[in-house]
């Protein structure tokens, strides 16, 4: 294990090289402007800076035409104009975002309930603590319960303990309290981004630095099972920038006997404006989680005790600390640049028992800690070169993550003896990236996207004493994307794009793989999509997408061992409605709906199941909400979500067997409701109370999971979950 001391040197070695960083890129900046024969001052920014903006304002599908566009979420570093991404009519690719407005309508209890109203995305539980480790899928790609194929970013910067090694979140280190807007993109720019980007890339924002003023929020959560979550955020605009800090303290007892959850989230985020064109933002965030496994039960288990609890020593314990900081200098109004750091932290430790059925013989402990740190650049600028408009957009990055300890011991069950040391396994890697892409208008109406990544790994390498295991390897990649789009109307557009993406192995799937074939597998992914965007000023918003999603020799986790299974196909049709019937008719106004729907195929592509359908790859999901605010203090929302069948394994087994981790999964349709009043108690302060619940109908739905560390089985849906929420605002 690394010293508390040596993480503090590797903390300041990190800030040291950001403050480098920051002063050659300023220097290099500065150097630039003033060899300049155009003596002229510099045009203004593109947009103000966060501290200076208009507040956001309601959700894309909503907003009025004149709404100002955010520039693209930054790859790596916390930086970007707050408030809710609009997606521009003319975006290249499939994409969706959700704001406050939308967000609160949801009543998320956990991270789950926020994705389940994107197209092409669901969640499924997995071992038994879903309200602290959320699982995402999307599009077909494989789900094996810990979100493994998707990009997932907060604030721009990755979610992941090691974004190249260690994808799955045994926790995510983010409160659904603290998220402000959710983007989603499932095509277009994804070459700016890496790895695990085959999928889309999932962006959860946090509340932004208060516009002016200062802001202080206080939330507190009551709910069924003991639910309870208290949030205080505190933020400020000051003259050259301003801060925000926010505290969320969350638990419940679960919705499994015996298996509570508990967690803390501490974040504080600091923008300064150097001058007119150099901001300079930096983020802190400490993130503390313990959460219940229990796993999967076999039959016999489920029928006696749906939410019963067969392992109640499964206990799992994590934290993380992360820290950022980004330099950006706007050279021109359509010309950028930034520098950004980053180092994160990551401890867990996990006892299980074994085996997962039965009589228990051992106690098993998994503990390791995770590091990663990164430092990249990127930049911006547009010329007309060859009578066209050009919009280059560059960047490089390299990032190191390493694995000092990843500690497997065992007990045996009755305690007392000395415990085994199974595995002490090292861990490390180093990657090297750089990508470019140009935006071509070829005509006032149609632009042309050309990009291309390098991803160079020239190591990846570990070593366990325990087992004498050794390896080494090394792989790069070029990978090109393509898009384009055309505005046909001052309303319509249609898009088209190809990207490529790879996924690198699995940290521990090295020493739990099946062979050495299995272990040293990088996983490769191409994705296809053509689709049309549709808005206009009546309140009707659309968007169509057809898809494919090709992917090599995905890795799974469903039988103790790490496999990998082979080829992927995923295919499929998304579609997207918002409607404000409001600006229909008078009789009407207030009334708004929200529709999201995704049919898809995926199947296997080689091996002895070739032809079969990918494991929990459903065939249909539909999500939708309707809405109505009567005045502008009371708003109610109905909504629901509808998840298809499945099947658990890659022989698409039928039949359930006694152990419950096999058999197919029936869909299951959910639907859940919220009422919220604001109460104005002076011109800044602002009370608002709701009530609400999920699965209203308290529908009894359950999967067959294939389990991994956790043990499999059959694992029990949430139930009906009632809550309430009161929320103190003051602004001032």
């Amino acid at each position: 294990m690394i010293s508390a001391t040596d993480r503090c040197a590797g903390a300041a070695r990190c800030c040291t090289l950001s403050l480098l960083g920051s002063l050659i890129f300023l220097s290099g900046s500065l150097a630039a402007q003033n060899s300049s024969q155009d003596p002229t001052p510099q045009d203004p920014p593109a947009q103000d800076p966060p501290a200076q903006q208009a507040p956001p304002q309601d959700p894309p599908q909503q907003q009025e035409e004149t709404s100002q566009l955010l520039p693209e979420v930054v790859v790596l570093g916390s930086y970007q104009a707050q408030g809710v991404p609009l997606v521009p009519l003319e975006y290249p690719g499939s994409r969706d975002a959700i704001g406050p407005k939308q967000i609160k309508r949801l009543g998320a209890r956990d991270l789950n309930d926020l994705v389940q109203s994107f197209p092409a995305m669901s969640t499924r539980p997995y071992n038994g603590g879903e309200a602290a480790a959320p699982s995402f899928s999307m599009r077909g790609l494989p789900d094996d319960g810990l979100t493994e194929y998707v990009h997932v970013l907060i604030d721009g910067t990755p979610a992941a303990p090691l974004p190249y090694g260690w994808t799955a979140f045994s926790f995510l280190p983010l409160s659904p309290e603290r998220v402000y807007a959710v983007d989603l993109i499932r095509g277009g720019h994804t070459v700016r981004y890496s790895p695990n980007t085959v999928g889309g890339v999932l962006n959860f924002i946090t509340e932004p630095v208060p516009a002016q003023g200062r802001q202080l929020e206080f939330r507190q959560w009551a709910g069924s099972n003991d639910f309870q979550a208290s949030s205080l955020s505190l933020g400020q605009a000051l003259p050259d920038g301003g801060y925000r800090a926010a505290y969320t303290s969350r638990s419940g007892d679960g919705i499994r006997r015996n298996a509570p959850f508990d967690q803390k989230d501490l974040s504080l985020r600091l923008e300064h404006q150097v001058d007119e064109t150099t901001r300079v933002t930096s983020s802190f965030s400490w993130f503390e989680n313990d959460h219940y496994a229990p796993g999967g039960l076999t039959r016999a288990s489920f029928d006696a005790d749906r939410f019963g609890n067969d392992r109640p020593l499964n206990q799992f314990n994590g934290s993380r600390g992360f820290f950022d900081t980004v330099v950006r200098r706007d050279w021109s109004s359509d010309s950028w640049g930034e520098i950004a750091t980053a180092l994160s932290f990551t401890s867990r430790r996990l006892r299980a028992q074994r085996p997962h059925f039965g009589a228990a013989a051992e106690l098993r402990d998994w503990t390791d800690e995770s590091y990663f740190a990164s430092v990249s650049a990127r930049a911006e600028s547009s010329a007309d070169w060859g009578g066209l408009r050009h919009r280059v957009h560059g960047g490089v990055r390299v990032h190191r993550e390493w694995l000092p300890s990843y500690r497997v011991t065992s007990t045996p069950w009755g305690g007392g003896a000395t415990p085994t040391v199974l595995q002490d396994f090292a861990f490390r890697t180093t990657t090297l990236s750089a990508h470019v892409d140009d935006t071509v208008q070829l005509h006032p109406d149609v632009q042309v996207t050309a990009g291309l990544r390098a991803e160079f790994i020239p190591q990846t390498s570990g070593f366990d004493p325990v087992s004498d295991t050794h390896y080494d390897d090394s792989f790069s990649a070029l990978l090109p994307a393509l898009s384009a789009s055309w505005t046909v109307t001052d309303h319509a557009a249609v898009f088209a794009n190809y990207n490529e993406g790879f996924r690198a192995p699995q940290v521990w799937g090295y020493s739990w793989a099946n062979g050495s074939a299995d272990a040293l597998k990088f996983e490769r992914g191409r994705s296809y999509e053509v689709g049309a965007r549709y808005r206009d000023g009546d309140g009707w918003s659309a968007s169509a997408a057809a898809w494919r999603a090709d992917f090599d020799d995905f890795g799974v986790f469903y039988t103790g061992f790490y496999e990998n299974l082979g080829a992927i196909r995923a295919q499929g049709v998304d579609l997207a409605l918002a409607f404000d019937a409001s600006r229909w008719s008078r009789a009407l106004r207030g009334w708004g709906i929200d529709l999201a729907l995704t049919v898809q195929d995926s199947e296997l592509q080689a091996g002895p199941n070739a032809g079969n359908e990918t494991p929990y790859a459903w065939s249909e999901k539909a999500a939708w909400r309707m809405f109505w605010q009567p005045a502008e203090q009371l708003e109610w929302s109905l909504g629901g979500v509808y998840v298809g069948p499945s099947f658990s394994d890659e022989a698409n087994t039928v039949a359930e067997n006694a152990d419950g981790n096999l058999g197919r999964n029936s869909g299951w349709t959910l639907w859940d409701t919220r009422l919220a009043k604001d109460f104005w108690l002076t011109e800044r302060a602002t009370l608002t109370v709701a009530v609400g619940a999920t699965n209203l109908l308290d529908s009894e739905w359950e999967v067959h999971s294939r389990g991994g560390f956790f043990g499999g089985g059959l694992v029990a849906g949430a139930p009906r979950q009632a809550y309430a929420m009161v929320e103190f605002q003051l602004d001032w």
